[in-house]
């Protein structure tokens, strides 16, 4: 696990010297193309062939803008990412104001979306264009704080000439990334950023803090929503009383589900918060349909955990609050590949305790005469239980 501790030994003790001969590295390393691993870290090292592989200029001093203000301002207010995002930023713009440093909000692909903190470095940061629109990815801007996080997945600090952009050489960042509360994914980064001379594990600490409110602040955001789509799948389902239904998120995770469901998966566990493509497969890409186009599918699906059969399923979008939140699938006839498949699993059943009968419930006998493994008798019977 990366932790505070690990950061501070990346800081060197005498910040200054050591500075001082990663700048002479650096300048070999432009003219010459040879790598003194001796001086550099090896997150450094590696980032900085990967940016000579990529032919980065090493003497860049501004980025490009990549998102307009009207996307961001979207993005903002409509994005999870963006809502919790702001929401924690603003909280803490008050504390950093006088501090020397900015804190910055990045996408997962390295683009900023925010930022706040000291009005005077945010100024001179501008003149890089490290601000809301710009993309400091790793593949664009060499290693910096927001770009390396995203591309390692754990916290970094890049401290001044360890930056291979010279551009950026005054500056320290200290990055974190953030992960979905859903399935670990990256969703974007949190980035404090100050002067090169003020270097202070405590900005590290502070970005890492900002990064779990952020994380907080995603899941009761989920939690929220999950609870309105289960009344928006409560109000649709009452209409299909007699049909497999479940409503799913959209990050494809199931919200809930009825008892037709239940059964057709043949499930005595609860599946809520579990992915649909743990279930049916081929219902992925076609949810992502759905949901690109905001209309209603029906098609026919291979229900292969079931009777390896097809299926007609109907696929809605559901629209809370003007934004997609999920999907409801209706799988239609289900009760009939219900009834079928509880038909077939009786006579299983009924073949299993007879021959149960006939070994004297010696289940090595019954699974070698019926020619299946010993656990599922084991699993049979306990289901009778």
């Amino acid at each position: 696990m990366y932790t505070l501790e690990t950061i501070k030994r990346t800081i060197p003790h005498n910040t200054h010297a050591s500075q001082f001969a990663i700048a002479n590295s650096w300048e070999r390393f432009v003219g010459t193309g040879q790598l003194n691993h001796d001086i550099l870290r090896p997150v450094i090292a590696n980032s900085w062939l990967r940016c000579r592989e990529s032919f980065i200029n090493p003497f860049k001093n501004r980025v490009s803008r990549v998102i307009s203000e009207e996307d961001i301002e979207s993005r903002l207010h409509s994005e999870h990412l963006g809502i919790s995002g702001k929401n924690v930023l603003d909280r803490m713009a008050v504390s950093v104001e006088g501090t020397g440093h900015a804190i910055i909000l990045a996408d997962s692909a390295g683009r900023i979306l925010y930022s706040v903190g000291h009005s005077t470095i945010r100024d001179h940061l501008e003149k890089i264009n490290f601000r809301p629109g710009s993309d400091w990815s790793e593949d664009v801007a060499g290693p910096n704080g927001i770009g390396t996080a995203l591309a390692l997945g754990q916290p970094e600090l890049v401290l001044g000439a360890e930056h291979y952009c010279r551009g950026w050489q005054p500056w320290v960042c200290y990055g974190s990334p953030i992960h979905n509360p859903y399935n670990n994914s990256i969703l974007g980064c949190v980035d404090i950023t100050g002067p090169a001379n003020k270097v202070c594990i405590e900005a590290m600490a502070l970005a890492m803090s900002i990064t779990q409110s952020i994380e907080t602040e995603l899941s009761v955001i989920r939690l929220k929503n999950r609870e309105k789509l289960r009344l928006a799948y409560f109000d649709i389902q009452i209409n299909y009383p007699n049909e497999a239904s479940l409503i799913v998120d959209e990050h494809g995770y199931i919200v809930d589900m009825n008892s037709h469901t239940s059964a057709l998966l043949n499930s005595t566990s609860s599946l809520i918060n579990k992915p649909i493509d743990n279930f049916f497969p081929n219902l992925g890409s076609l949810i992502d349909a759905c949901f690109l186009n905001n209309t209603q599918k029906e098609c026919e699906v291979e229900l292969e955990q079931v009777l390896g059969g097809t299926s007609r399923i109907i696929l809605k979008p559901i629209m809370i609050e003007g934004k997609q939140s999920g999907c409801f699938i209706m799988i239609v006839g289900g009760n009939k590949i219900i009834n079928s498949f509880t038909s077939l699993r009786s006579k299983e059943d009924d073949l299993i305790r007879n021959t149960l009968l006939r070994t004297n419930n010696n289940i090595s006998k019954a699974a070698k005469i019926l020619n299946i493994d010993r656990t599922t008798i084991y699993r049979r019977r306990k289901n009778w239980q």
